[in-house]
């Protein structure tokens, strides 16, 4: 039997928790303010997708399919019963695929910075992105990477600890994580979602532009959308405290009005 992934698991409620979806390059910790900001108002459940964080390593790309089946090995081992998925940026390609093969346990989904697949202008980005950390190392990428997804927004401590974050990732797992989202495409799956929907782009994310969502948008047609008008590419990290309101109003009312 496959390890879990690892996790941090917060709250007492087993009906209905929060599935927090980090972004490629990212771990569980991109969560920690919106954990925060929640303030035991949900049962939260971060995870370290496979090959981030402490989570194991295949020493490949891990598909969209693998991704989820890790996922849904957690959520049985933990004894959960029903998720609303939260996920950012990349993550919510793992999110749709979820939703749309587990629909007895996925509740919502509300997806920050969301896309439907990589653009043909982004697969060749990701993969010179991949080989360029593989010969030179994360700073080979570094400081454009991370500013380019905090545009116009402030340097201050939240920037600092990402950017630091980011760049101790080790090289080789993040290039197999950039090859992987390359390949990645959620857009038959995003049809076939059935939950409530909710998306939240970013309006400064020049990475996963408004067009980005308007592709989801056009295949999850029942999806609701709310800019957040302050926010870049990480609009869950930069806007914690916003997000979760937003995140939790629309559980509230969509899913768990008790």
């Amino acid at each position: 039997m496959e390890p879990l992934l690892s996790h941090v698991l917060t709250g007492a409620r087993r009906d209905l928790a929060l599935l927090l979806v980090h972004p490629m390059g990212a771990d569980l910790t991109f969560w920690d303010d919106f954990v925060r900001a929640v303030d035991g108002r949900a049962a939260t459940l971060a995870v370290d997708l496979p090959g981030a964080g402490d989570s194991p390593d295949p020493g490949r790309p891990v598909s969209l399919d693998a991704q989820v089946a890790a996922l849904e090995a957690l959520r049985q081992g933990l004894g959960i019963e029903r998720l609303a998925v939260v996920a950012c940026a990349v993550g919510t390609m793992t999110a749709g695929v979820y939703a749309a093969a587990h629909p007895e346990a996925v509740a919502a989904l509300v997806l920050a910075n969301p896309t439907p697949a990589s653009a043909p202008a982004a697969r060749e980005m990701l993969a010179a992105r991949a080989e360029a950390v593989r010969a030179g190392g994360m700073e080979a990428v570094l400081p454009g990477a991370v500013e380019r997804a905090f545009l116009e927004q402030p340097r201050d401590g939240r920037y600092l600890r990402y950017m630091n974050r980011f760049a101790a990732q080790d090289p080789e797992a993040y290039a197999r994580a950039l090859l992987a989202a390359a390949e990645a495409d959620a857009a038959a799956a995003f049809v076939r979602v059935a939950c409530p929907c909710l998306l939240v782009p970013g309006r400064h994310d020049v990475l996963l532009p408004m067009e980005r969502t308007e592709a989801v948008a056009a295949l999850v047609p029942h999806a609701q959308c709310r800019v957040m008008e302050d926010a870049a590419h990480f609009v869950p990290y930069q806007q914690p405290g916003r997000f979760a309101e937003l995140a939790l109003d629309f559980i509230g009312r969509e899913v768990d009005p008790a």
